[in-house]
């Protein structure tokens, strides 16, 4: 009877929880994060590429890229794209140009960015392709790494960049292998990103697609979902326009983030 009773403290103990799965809090801040990367990463892609049709996506149709005049052209107007005014200084050589930032702010999460970016293009078959690495740079406050590169397509006035991305905050993850399109019609302000990769922690590893993830400028993500996930299974964010995401663990618990967005 005595032993009847322990088994059934036991499943009462187990049915209130006290057994309750627990994860690394790595899984749940990754799957938080790793749109925030896309946002950095698209927000430069997009400073780079003439959002505005107004230089090197001017022309009517696909011609070889001048790509010193593009750096030339990117050099002088990089106060436009990132505040407070002359917060970014750039110049241009060749083609390549050297980026000084200092607390600036820019569309898609960009916060508090300050250090060195080095932008190199090149052509590619009459489309603008680029390679960017970051020295001592800093996103938030704290440590980024800036390593991307990619091509710019362009259809009437659709724009779509695809890139390679192993930009990360080292603080947040060792590795991070990303290959990720984004795509915004001339003008627009707003983008969509798609991806998958994976990335690590230490001994953790991840895997991470990232499907429709919508944001235009000076906004909250408006749609998108985000899926992290190992051996443990699957890690979800979906965004709605609201400045808070909520990731759900394989167990169904959640972790509520504030994404300090207007």
């Amino acid at each position: 009877m005595k032993r009847f009773k322990t088994m059934l403290s036991l499943v009462a103990l187990a049915m209130s929880g006290c057994y309750a799965t627990t994860y690394d809090p790595y899984y749940y801040d990754y799957a938080y994060y790793d749109p925030y990367y896309y946002g950095y990463d698209a927000y430069y892609a997009y400073s780079w590429f003439d959002p505005y049709g107004v230089y090197y996506f001017s022309a009517p149709s696909a011609q070889a890229i001048d790509v010193n005049a593009a750096a030339a052209a990117l050099a002088q107007r990089a106060d436009a794209y990132y505040t407070p005014a002359g917060c970014a200084q750039a110049t241009a050589s060749g083609a390549t140009v050297n980026y000084t930032f200092n607390n600036c702010e820019g569309a898609f999460g960009l916060k508090s960015v300050s250090g060195g970016v080095k932008l190199t293009l090149s052509d590619s078959n009459g489309q603008l392709a680029f390679t960017g690495t970051s020295t001592d740079l800093t996103a938030g406050g704290v440590p980024f790494i800036l390593d991307v590169n990619g091509v710019a397509t362009r259809s009437g006035t659709q724009r779509v960049v695809t890139m390679t991305s192993h930009s990360r905050s080292p603080e947040q993850a060792s590795t991070r292998d990303e290959q990720m399109t984004v795509t915004w019609e001339q003008g627009s302000g707003c983008v969509t990103m798609n991806g998958q990769g994976g990335s690590t922690k230490g001994d953790l590893t991840t895997t991470a697609t990232v499907a429709n993830y919508q944001r235009c400028q000076n906004q909250c993500p408006t749609a998108g979902k985000v899926t992290v996930e190992n051996k443990d299974g699957a890690f979800t964010t979906e965004f709605n326009g609201t400045s808070t995401a909520k990731v759900t663990a394989p167990d169904g618990s959640t972790k509520n983030y504030d994404l300090k967005c207007p």
